[in-house]
């Protein structure tokens, strides 16, 4: 006698129970989950990871500027001040002191509050780098996210001598 063996599931399905005749009730795979086939069960995607729909083999990655948690069946953008730069990051990474960024980013390239742009340089040069190029707002001015030096904030009552000087008087 020979053993024989139940039909396998297809990629994308899972096997959730035989039926009377001995062969498996195949079952889309959920939303947020992996299924080879086979009688393997599901497989929660993993952070940075996802699947939007069900019925599917393997989780695809999350674009750069996003992020998932574990059996996602969508990416969500990076928080403003965190980004990711890689695809299929499992979480957004905080920007370094003193910079900030805009939802969704890959880069951190803007000063954070408090502090301004010195000159305008490549995103990369100014996130390697982010204390040449960021410096703290001057007394008395006011500086919002993304300030460079030209936009400083000059409340009522002070002046400066050009857009090219920190100094307020």
């Amino acid at each position: 006698a020979s053993l024989e063996l139940p039909a396998a599931c297809s990629p994308g399905t899972y096997a959730n129970a035989t039926d009377d005749d001995g062969d498996p009730d195949c079952f889309d795979c959920p939303a947020g989950s992996s299924c080879g086939g086979g009688a393997a069960p599901p497989t929660e995607c993993s952070p940075g990871s996802v699947t939007a729909t069900p019925g599917l083999a393997k989780c695809e990655r999350c674009e750069p500027g996003t992020t998932s948690g574990v059996g996602s069946s969508a990416c969500s953008e990076c928080a403003a001040g965190t980004y990711a730069a890689n695809p299929g990051q499992g979480q957004c990474v905080p920007c370094p002191y003193p910079l900030s960024s805009e939802r969704g980013a890959v880069i951190c390239s803007f000063c954070q509050k408090d502090f301004y742009l010195l000159q305008s340089a490549d995103p990369i040069e100014i996130f390697s780098s982010p204390t040449d190029y960021c410096k703290p707002c001057p007394p008395n001015a006011e500086c919002s996210d993304d300030t460079s030096l030209a936009t400083i904030g000059v409340p009522a009552g002070y002046w400066r001598a050009s857009p090219s000087s920190a100094v307020l008087t």
